[in-house]
């Protein structure tokens, strides 16, 4: 995602800094309830609770969802 030129880029950072805290907490929050959503649908229908959260884990960090004991 770094083949926005600067000027595009100094822009969307404008527009993005402009933003309330608040508002930009919100954004950040509901676009990673999207991506969740995404690697949510994307996940074998056979899959256990279990085999999903980690599959969707995957997706969304790139790294296995460490055992817990």
């Amino acid at each position: 995602m770094e083949d926005t030129n600067y000027e595009i880029r100094a822009v969307q950072r404008q527009m993005w800094l402009a933003l309330p805290e608040e508002e930009r907490f919100r954004r950040c929050g509901e676009m990673f309830a999207l991506a969740k959503a995404f690697a949510e649908s994307r996940a074998p229908a056979d899959l256990s609770e279990n085999e999903k959260r980690r599959f969707v884990f995957r997706e969304l960090y790139g790294f296995e969802l460490p055992d817990s004991e």
